[in-house]
């Protein structure tokens, strides 16, 4: 069997520069990794991880835990999320351990995988895993603000309270006043901060904000986000002449330009339509071209994926990272000032 020796020697360098080669910890010159590369691939060399494991006493895997439901499908924001842990994790000579924990399920809700660390999705108020992991010593960061409770927790979050106060400002600033919110599931803290800052447009504007204008998203309810943006929207629009909507994803977007094709309700003639994540190629295929707010999901996870990997180095971090979010400009919204009365 090929050793890490046998690949050390061959290649003229020593057995930590191979295995610094391969686990990325400490920076080797281009010319070098190359050369041990190659030297590796010609024997036939694999590094053995769980060796290295023992040898450091660090199993270098990061956990990833993403809640769910049964059947569901990751969205293209969790998708670049799990791209971003994935691709910073690797460039430190980690791997990354996906595990979905299905709602209800307190025995995956906390499992003691092989893991150095956790990075935790979709935090909600008085969620019970960050309770679990800090009362384990388990090194863990969020993506998403902690519960009100929680403030000490290290996380890595959108700036949600500005960014819904700016969609908000957006839309009152063309002419909107009724504006339906098809929101994220109640009990998730990016629900209340989106919340929080479309209140805010509102009194900036010297507006009332209609608390019966925010619907929320119950996972036990409907089978899928269009589902959901489908029949909330079928259901409000009969309640009040909404000229805008706020989805709180792209596909809770589609859900609702499907409905209004159904009533022949025009968009954005008749209602504006944002959404609050950014499929560009989705957005782009819609028609119209779907106004949303880009919230750079990639950059998220590869903060994250540092943030925690900074922790299990001893290295002082800060409590939270904000990822600026920016709304993009398309053909989904009208402006209302400017119609005919």
């Amino acid at each position: 069997m090929v050793t890490i020796g046998d690949v050390a020697k061959q290649a003229g360098v020593s057995k930590s520069t191979v295995s610094n080669v391969f686990s990325k910890k400490r920076p080797i010159s281009e010319d070098v990794t190359k050369r041990v590369i190659r030297v590796a691939k010609e024997l036939n060399y694999v590094p053995n991880h769980m060796a290295r494991s023992l040898a450091i006493k660090k199993t270098m895997i990061i956990g990833l835990k993403m809640p769910t439901v049964k059947d569901y499908e990751l969205s293209s924001f969790e998708t670049k999320v799990i791209n971003g842990v994935v691709k910073k994790s690797s460039e430190s000579g980690y791997r990354v351990l996906l595990d979905r924990i299905y709602e209800g399920d307190s025995q995956s809700n906390f499992s003691r995988d092989p893991v150095d660390g956790v990075i935790l999705l979709n935090p909600r108020e008085d969620d019970s895993r960050i309770a679990q992991y800090r009362d384990s010593n388990m090194p863990f960061v969020l993506i998403g603000r902690p519960d009100r409770t929680d403030m000490d927790i290290k996380c890595v979050d959108n700036n949600n309270i500005e960014m819904a106060k700016e969609v908000g400002e957006y839309l009152i600033g063309n002419g909107h006043r009724e504006i339906l919110f098809l929101n994220a599931s109640y009990h998730m803290t990016v629900a209340e901060d989106r919340k929080a800052g479309l209140m805010q447009a509102y009194d900036n504007y010297n507006m009332p904000f209609d608390e019966e204008n925010v619907v929320y998203y119950d996972q036990s309810t409907f089978s899928n986000a269009s589902e959901y943006g489908y029949v909330s929207f079928l259901e409000k629009i009969k309640e009040k002449k909404y000229t805008a909507v706020i989805a709180d994803s792209d596909r809770v977007a589609l859900g609702v330009m499907r409905a209004a094709r159904e009533m022949e309700v025009d968009i954005p003639g008749d209602v504006s339509l944002i959404a609050l994540s950014n499929n560009e190629t989705l957005a782009l295929e819609t028609t119209p071209n779907l106004t949303s707010v880009e919230l750079f999901p990639e950059k998220l996870g590869e903060e994250a994926a540092d943030v925690l990997i900074n922790m299990l180095n001893n290295q002082l971090v800060p409590r939270i990272r904000t990822i600026p979010a920016s709304l993009v400009i398309r053909d989904s919204c009208q402006d209302m000032k400017h119609q005919e009365v």
